[in-house]
């Protein structure tokens, strides 16, 4: 079956989007911004309530626990639909697959699942960056982003 991004509630949105940006690791990148959980709440609450710390724990860092649990039910919901896969626990985080020779997070597979339908993930991405409170956010993550890949590459990483 196909799927629209029309089809998927706020949260699955953002989750897809976050994955399909092409964030680094957060451990990797030493920064627990980069967290998939941690930007998938700042999107959706961007999105929804229209400031980004709604979804956060006190310490800006970590999400609610309410927010924890929606994010698990979309992840099953969206494994159900076969759009993404749970990676068992120990494997590469990157989101686009195993990134040869680079540190990265290991999975928690209630956080960041295998993307199976990456045009679905595309058009998740490019509806959140038509958001205007969520574009600069993450164009600020991709910047980050940029810059952190650059530094692994000039430190003798190659993909």
């Amino acid at each position: 079956m196909v799927h629209r991004a029309d089809d998927l509630d706020d949260v699955e949105v953002a989750l897809l989007g976050v994955l399909c940006l092409g964030l680094p690791p957060s451990r990797a990148a030493g920064d627990d911004t980069f967290r998939v959980d941690h930007v998938t709440a700042v999107v959706v609450g961007l999105v929804t309530e229209g400031h980004a710390e709604a979804f956060l724990a006190e310490d800006g860092l970590r999400v609610t626990t309410g927010f924890r649990q929606r994010l698990r039910e979309a992840i099953a919901g969206l494994a159900a639909k076969e759009v993404v896969a749970h990676q068992p626990a120990g494997m590469p985080a990157a989101a686009g697959g195993f990134e040869a020779g680079l540190l990265v997070d290991l999975v928690n597979p209630d956080e960041q699942p295998a993307v199976l339908d990456r045009w679905l993930a595309q058009q998740c991405m490019e509806r959140l960056l038509n958001q205007p409170l969520v574009y600069p956010y993450l164009m600020g993550r991709y910047v980050k982003a940029g810059e952190f890949w650059q530094t692994a590459r000039e430190a003798g990483y190659q993909a």
